[in-house]
């Protein structure tokens, strides 16, 4: 498990991936399991909090995030060019671990943000699925990791994509476990396919963090087992924690 640091980090590339959506890429030395994520601040006083990221693509000298922009914080972080500085802190919570045998990667939107990473510390076999709104973006960073099927909801979909949601292009069936990030109702309409098939499921949750470090509770959630807090013993769970009931 590597440390969590904050340190600062260059800036090396940013581009707009879709409409309102970005990839950002900072230098230097980072460690991360597949799932867990970081804070960032690229500012002094407001925004009060960092925001955080799933650590999307993990390379030599480099670490990539994918965010869309939501508030002022990821409105800040959009103007950002190469060489401009900003602070990183992590890597945090837990990630997702491998379960032997073939398996599957779903994720809906933004929630393909930590999938890259998961794809390529995984290996083979897997195959991946990739829901989308609109225009599919970043697919091309997975081809050659696995088998990859794509979905667009838009009317007509889209070059290379089913028209349709990503839960109906999934059938759980010959998987040894599912991976899934994305809206809960994607979430939700998963486990109900992969509990029906006998495959086990894991999730990475989408909440709003704040300190990142368990402190302020901020982010909590329920499972069976009681209050969870999503920075530390998440944000990643077997389904059946936190969609039962």
């Amino acid at each position: 498990m590597a440390s969590v640091a904050f340190r600062e980090a260059p800036v090396l590339a940013q581009r707009e991936v879709a409409p309102g959506v970005f990839l950002l890429r900072v230098g230097g030395e980072f460690a991360a399991e597949p799932g867990q994520f970081f804070l960032l601040r690229a500012w002094t006083l407001h925004p009060l909090l960092g925001r955080p990221m799933s650590a999307f693509d993990l390379e030599p000298g480099s670490l990539s995030f994918v965010y869309a922009v939501r508030g002022e914080g990821t409105r800040l972080l959009s103007r950002l060019r190469p060489g401009d500085p900003l602070t990183v802190f992590g890597p945090l919570g837990r990630g997702w671990e491998r379960v032997p045998g073939k398996v599957a990667l779903v994720g809906g939107g933004l929630g393909l943000a930590p999938l890259l990473l998961t794809a390529k510390t995984f290996g083979p076999p897997l195959a991946i699925f990739l829901g989308f709104k609109d225009a599919p973006f970043l697919v091309e960073a997975f081809a050659g990791l696995g088998e990859v099927r794509v979905a667009s909801e838009r009317p007509g979909g889209a070059p290379g994509a089913v028209s349709g949601l990503v839960t109906e292009i999934f059938d759980p069936r010959g998987y040894a476990a599912a991976y899934a990030c994305g809206p809960r109702p994607m979430l939700e309409a998963l486990y109900e396919r992969c509990r029906a098939a006998g495959v086990p499921l894991f999730v990475s949750l989408e909440e709003r963090l704040a300190c990142g470090i368990g402190a302020c509770l901020g982010c909590t959630v329920f499972t069976k087992a009681g209050p969870a807090r999503l920075c530390k013993e998440g944000p990643v769970f077997p389904a059946p924690e936190v969609l039962d009931g």
